[in-house]
């Protein structure tokens, strides 16, 4: 069984911001799938696939301590590391970027952080989506939870929808699969942004 977590926080005064586009994405998958939410047995909600193919998570536990919920999740399933995906925000990744990976560090990201600290290994696939670099000089903290600017919502919303569809690969045709072609995006950008 594959298992995608969403990374973000519990609330409404959170619900848009740029560092719950982990649970949108999860949001998103469980929309196209037709399937719902409940409070799960740890600090989580979880959505179940019907045929028991995949599980969705958003922890509830705040951002950075994610690793409590996702520990739980690992040790109650008995999943392997490779099963897991984890959904984030990045602020080293301009807007609109996705990019999937099989592994590799936080990267400051202090909710991975804490998942990896849990797990003991950082050798679990992740997607992560540009929210870009604060150019106002705000506080990073202040800045991801804040909700993007008017300009920028379109670009927010396709990429939360190009995320879902990764993740969709992820869950039937593999990491490497979803990496070839969804990682292709991200180059395609890298050139434009290099021509113009």
């Amino acid at each position: 069984m594959k298992c995608l977590i969403g990374l973000g926080n519990p609330g409404i005064e959170y619900e848009d911001t740029r560092h719950n586009l982990g649970w949108m994405v999860i949001d998103g998958i469980a929309e196209q799938k037709k399937i719902s939410f409940k409070a799960g047995k740890g600090r989580y909600f979880e959505a179940k696939d019907r045929s028991g193919t995949f599980l969705l998570i958003k922890p509830t536990t705040y951002m950075n301590d994610s690793g409590i919920a996702v520990e739980h999740i690992y040790n109650r399933y008995g999943l392997s590391s490779s099963e897991l995906l984890v959904v984030y925000d990045d602020l080293d990744l301009p807007l609109g970027t996705v990019r999937i990976r099989e592994g590799g560090g936080a990267g400051g990201h202090h909710g991975m952080e804490s998942i990896i600290y849990h797990l003991r290994t950082d050798k679990f696939p992740r997607i992560r989506l540009g929210i870009d670099v604060d150019t106002r000089g705000a506080d990073d903290k202040d800045f991801v939870l804040s909700t993007f600017e008017e300009e920028q919502s379109d670009e927010a919303r396709n990429m939360v929808e190009y995320a879902v569809n990764g993740a969709m690969e992820f869950i039937f045709c593999g990491i490497k699969k979803s990496m070839n072609k969804y990682n292709k995006r991200e180059n395609k950008d890298m050139i434009n942004r290099e021509e113009n």
